[in-house]
């Protein structure tokens, strides 16, 4: 499912297994995603640079898609 849905997005990195780490995405402009099963319940955990990928980045990322531009210029 996370596969069908993100895995085109340059900017999102998915784990087959386990949960992401905060420390692999500062600094960058990536979201990763991973997934773990405890019993019943799916704990989908998302880890991003909020300063990073929640501002500056993101602006760049808008403007690219916008004038045309590769999604990850300037950010990869």
């Amino acid at each position: 499912m996370l596969q069908k849905a993100y895995g085109d997005k340059p900017l999102v990195r998915l784990y087959d297994k386990g949960v992401p780490a905060l420390k692999n995405v500062v600094g960058l402009p990536f979201c990763d995603i991973g997934f773990a099963v405890q019993g019943e319940h799916l704990i989908v955990v998302a880890t991003e640079d909020n300063l990073l990928k929640g501002a500056a980045a993101q602006a760049v990322q808008c403007a690219n898609i916008r004038f045309g531009f590769a999604e990850t210029q300037s950010l990869i």
